[in-house]
């Protein structure tokens, strides 16, 4: 991979792969609802797809007609720390890809009444969340678990925040946040190297140096409950424990305990609570890894009159983690964290999306050689070990939508 730095900033990352005859192109950028003001909540996800409505030269139809000549697609999506963009084409197309790309980022037109039709998609979007009890009760866990950050608010905003938006704030936003430091240009697969990067030296190569990523926060995990009543056709839950930052040395081992834990069928959680008792239709684990904070979590959805049983059995199946993981377990999670990572990077997009998001949150390139030396590395007495550490800490959040009991009902099963 070539990385070259322009003088303003802007990062462009070259990843040519022999015989590929399709290209994956796409810019990065460090703007995600963690960067927004308390006041701007949503702002982030609303002006990614706005910039699909049209550029000066532009209008969104032609974006769509455009891309379809090229043989690709272009896409977007917001996360809590990055927007990014990013199209799929032939290689013979590439250069004309990530000109539109470029075109949308640089010149939007952000018309007033684009922008209102599209306000009612995302109210739309917001809404089709509320009806998801999984999406609901990890959403509200986030935010009783980080109540004083941004990393705790959701990636669409407030329906009041979002209906309150106009598009001098979203030029604001843009004009503070997509500066060329803080975008990240990666092209890969089959493309033309001169024409690619004489394009970018253009429209990103000229935009003026910004004030950089200002740092993000380290928030602390609150021990906390939060209930939604909804009429839902299951009740869902998702409980929390402390988890690991980005960054940390032991995410490999996380990674392995959460598999072990309910990340597929022979796992613990979906053994016991679905195959032996049939409790709950749906049951898994999950690692989440951002700046300065994370989470360890257990999802389950089932019928609201099974609740007590499942929190037992969850807790049960957790407090039985530290020191009995067996070889065998540790083999066969082992195999598939290492095959999912390999298989994950067979693809042309695959790999552009890989090396994009290692140097926005890890500032370098990292060799897929170096996470699988570090995957084999690790032993049973590593996972078991960080699973001791994980269930020693006493603090614990529980986030249930649906047929919710008395917050008396749940405050035992926060105990450690």
């Amino acid at each position: 991979m070539e990385k070259i730095t322009l003088g303003n900033g802007l990062r462009i990352l070259l990843l040519p792969i022999d015989a590929a005859r399709s290209a994956s192109v796409g810019v990065w950028v460090a703007a995600g609802s963690r960067h927004e003001a308390k006041a701007e909540q949503g702002i982030s996800h609303f002006i990614e797809h706005m910039l699909f409505k049209g550029t000066s030269r532009r209008s969104a139809r032609a974006i769509s007609e455009e891309m379809d000549r090229l043989g690709g697609s272009v896409n977007a999506y917001t996360a809590k720390e990055y927007t990014r963009y990013y199209a799929q084409c032939l290689s013979e197309n590439a250069v004309q890809a990530m000109d539109i790309l470029c075109d949308m980022l640089t010149s939007p037109r952000l018309d007033g009444e684009d922008m209102e039709r599209e306000r009612g998609v995302i109210l739309d979007e917001m809404a089709m969340y509320e009806d998801s009890g999984e999406d609901v009760a990890h959403e509200a866990l986030c935010a009783a678990v980080w109540p004083d950050s941004p990393l705790g608010r959701t990636i669409c905003g407030l329906p009041g925040m979002v209906s309150a938006l106009t598009p001098d704030d979203l030029r604001r936003y843009l004009s503070a946040h997509y500066t060329p430091e803080r975008m990240i240009a990666v092209a890969a697969g089959g493309f033309d190297r001169e024409g690619m990067l004489a394009l970018l030296k253009g429209p990103l190569g000229a935009l003026p140096r910004g004030t950089g990523e200002p740092p993000l926060d380290a928030p602390a995990f609150t021990p906390s409950l939060a209930l939604n009543r909804k009429e839902f056709e299951q009740t869902s839950l998702t409980l929390a424990l402390p988890g690991l930052p980005f960054g940390d040395p032991r995410r490999y081992a996380m990674t392995l305990l959460s598999f072990i834990a309910g990340g597929g069928a022979s796992s613990r959680l979906f053994q016991r609570l679905r195959e032996e008792l049939g409790l709950a239709y749906s049951v898994y684990s999950a690692a989440y890894f951002n700046q300065g904070a994370g989470l360890f979590t257990v999802a389950a959805s089932f019928s609201a009159d099974q609740q007590e049983r499942v929190l037992s059995e969850i807790l049960a199946v957790l407090r039985g983690l530290p020191g009995s993981i067996t070889e065998e377990e540790f083999a066969r999670a082992h195999a598939q964290v290492k095959a999912s990572f390999i298989l994950g990077l067979e693809t042309v997009a695959a790999q552009a999306s890989y090396v994009g998001r290692n140097e926005l949150l890890e500032g370098r390139a990292v060799d897929p050689a170096e996470v699988l030396s570090a995957l084999d590395r690790l032993t049973v007495r590593d996972v078991n070990a960080l699973a001791e550490e994980l269930l020693a800490d006493p603090r614990r959040a529980l986030s249930v939508a649906g047929d919710v009991k008395a917050r008396e009902f749940y405050e035992p099963f926060l105990r450690a």
